[in-house]
């Protein structure tokens, strides 16, 4: 896995922002007593470099988890309907998987995410999908 940096900008840029792209997975790890989260792992099912010809998982591995929430009501977040974004604030990264109807072209640095995960690292890999 590559560690993802601040200086890396938003990696969701090279997969066109994962409009429309499923979630194929969400795990949250509890395990360490001695944190309230341990960390967050988020698999996506999208298109290589964002609408490329072939399929792939984007697997994103969340360290030293501070903040998520993965529902708002009976909205089904599956489909990133609105893409999603990465973003870097005091020192934390948030991966933002409801940026809004306007949150990929015009972001709105107020918006609140009903579905985010921040946390302190984050590290990053692209695997094919089977065929």
């Amino acid at each position: 896995m590559t560690p993802l940096r601040p200086e890396d900008g938003d990696l969701l840029v090279r997969y066109g922002h994962l409009y429309d792209d499923v979630i194929h997975s969400l795990h949250v790890d509890f395990v360490d007593q001695t944190q309230p989260t341990g960390g967050a792992e988020v698999v996506i099912y999208g298109r290589e470099a964002g609408n490329g010809p072939k399929w792939i998982y984007l697997r994103l591995r969340f360290h030293k988890v501070k903040a998520f929430q993965f529902t708002d009501g009976n909205i089904s977040y599956q489909v990133l309907s609105d893409g999603a974004r990465i973003s870097w604030k005091d020192g934390c990264v948030t991966l933002n998987l409801d940026p809004g109807a306007n949150g990929i072209d015009d972001p709105d640095p107020d918006h609140v995410s009903s579905f985010f995960i921040t946390a302190e690292g984050c590290d990053w890999e692209e695997e094919p999908a089977p065929d």
